[in-house]
């Protein structure tokens, strides 16, 4: 895994959400054209959370979660090491909380989580 969707991921999963943004686009600049519609779903995510979290807004991010969504539903279950499947259903849900009551959902931003692998 990259180095910067490694630390993007880190941040993101820290609340750091701007910081986020910016280390995946630093990789979306870099990258190949095949993954980049890929992080164009995670930098969308980033700023979602960074507009719900540092500015109280519901309505935009809840709109930019589900095109995110849409970007990362062909790369499911799993891309670059991250479980895109299990991100795509925690945000939907946690989209929906949102709109029922943001101030109760406020700490429960969704974690983007890795891949394990198993050794035998």
């Amino acid at each position: 895994m990259d180095a910067r969707l490694r630390e993007g991921i880190r941040l993101f999963n820290a609340g750091r959400f701007f910081e986020s943004h910016e280390s995946l686009e630093d990789l979306y600049l870099h990258t190949d054209e095949e993954h980049k519609p890929f992080l164009e779903g995670l930098i969308q995510l980033a700023a979602a959370c960074r507009l719900f979290s540092d500015f109280g807004e519901v309505q935009g991010p809840v709109r930019m979660i589900h095109q995110a969504i849409i970007r990362l539903e062909n790369y499911q279950p799993t891309y670059l090491g991250i479980r895109v499947e299990d991100l795509i259903r925690a945000m939907e849900q946690w989209a929906k909380q949102v709109k029922a009551d943001a101030e109760a959902v406020r700490e429960q931003i969704p974690k983007i989580r890795l891949r394990r692998f198993i050794f035998f």
